[in-house]
């Protein structure tokens, strides 16, 4: 097999584990390409959010779209939410990425008054034929909604709706109520293109893209039946069922591997293995939520109904579990994180504090007392509350 099927091999685990090729959003990427070509072929400003949950391709079909350009044609501007988190450390990237700080270098380290005054007369000063198209990115879109007035939105959107300097800016979220948490003013002058990427559900194109990430391509330089016997393999496992590889380096893949990995990968119980990661704070409080859902009928529950059961388990029988609230929250939220508690609302409530949204738990106890048996020196009392639902 030689040199270039271990290659092969390597390559196939960097798409595995990297995922970083655009597969199964060829309408979305032609609809993202046609709203930017408006803006680099036309000198027609627009705007388009992206909408998709964390993982499902958001960046790379943006990025996919902007290597097809020339890059002649435009200047790109990438901006992320986390990294600017106020309006001037924003503004302050715009002007450098757009290196027109050679053009007056004060204003780069001026004030942000300053600043969006020379943005904003640099923008109109352009116009559609003779100025460079500017694509800007908003990573994390959702978090520039939270700067103070929205003032950076308000004006790069009215500068694609004043059509001066060609513009297209491109928001990417996950907040899928991301319009709502725009001001009016700015809801106003957004062109409201909506780009909604949804991840595979139906099983064959799970099955399709499995099947895309561990085809040798042909223009990989093996010999001809090792190429063959691999996707015929493939295609095999593809008719009997999905699961991960072990991939050798050594040997051709067969089915036994396959088979033998999904055994190894995906017949672990992944809810006991996150009760076991717990520390005894977090698992004292899946405690007292299953006996809160069993108590009152699975009803949904917030944070103090669950603090004040651990509270008085905790000061009835160890002060050394008597443990700040702070702390409480912090491990409560941390349940939520894992999928071990789900919020019953899909949109959280702005006016609803985090003490008071509403869980419904995702644990049963019997579940809890597996793992209670096999966890690591739990303390006798947290053993015998788990019996005992009294409290």
């Amino acid at each position: 097999m030689g040199f270039d099927f271990s290659v092969c091999i390597q390559d196939i685990k960097k798409k595995l584990i990297l995922n970083d090729q655009l597969y199964g959003f060829d309408k979305e990427q032609n609809e993202l390409l046609q709203i930017i070509k408006k803006t680099t072929d036309f000198g027609e400003s627009d705007s388009v959010i992206i909408l998709g949950s964390r993982g499902c391709g958001k960046s790379m079909l943006m990025e996919s779209v902007i290597k097809s350009l020339s890059p002649e044609s435009h200047t790109l501007v990438l901006l992320n939410g986390l990294i600017h988190t106020d309006d001037n450390l924003a503004l302050k990237s715009i002007i450098q990425q757009l290196q027109m700080e050679n053009l007056d270098g004060t204003f780069a380290q001026g004030s942000y008054a300053d600043n969006i005054s020379f943005l904003l007369e640099s923008f109109r000063t352009g116009n559609k034929t003779a100025s460079k198209s500017i694509i800007m990115v908003l990573d994390k879109f959702d978090m520039f909604c939270s700067h103070t007035n929205q003032t950076l939105l308000y004006n790069l959107f009215d500068s694609v709706q004043s059509q001066q300097n060609p513009l297209c800016i491109i928001g990417l979220t996950s907040r899928i109520d991301v319009i709502e948490l725009l001001e009016k003013r700015v809801k106003s002058r957004f062109s409201h293109n909506i780009m909604m990427l949804k991840p595979p559900s139906e099983t064959i194109q799970l099955l399709e893209r499995f099947k895309h990430s561990l085809t040798i391509s042909k223009h990989c330089k093996v010999k001809a039946d090792v190429l063959k016997n691999w996707n015929n393999n493939i295609d095999l496992l593809i008719s009997d069922f999905m699961a991960l590889s072990n991939l050798s380096k050594d040997k051709m893949l067969t089915v036994e591997d396959l088979t033998n990995s999904y055994t190894t990968l995906f017949k672990k119980d992944m809810i006991l293995v996150n009760l076991l990661g717990l520390s005894v704070l977090e698992f004292c409080l899946v405690i007292s939520i299953c006996h809160h859902s069993e108590i009152y009928d699975q009803e949904p529950f917030n944070f103090e109904m669950i603090y004040d059961r651990y509270s008085k388990f905790a000061s009835r029988n160890s002060t050394l579990l008597v443990t700040k609230r702070q702390v409480v929250i912090k491990a409560f939220e941390r349940l939520s994180v894992m999928q071990l508690i789900l919020p019953v609302a899909v949109i959280e409530n702005k006016n609803v504090l985090k003490e008071y949204r509403l869980y419904k738990c995702s644990v049963n106890l019997d579940k809890v007392k597996t793992a209670s048996n096999i966890y690591y020196r739990l303390p006798p009392v947290i053993l015998q509350w788990i019996d005992s639902n009294i409290i």
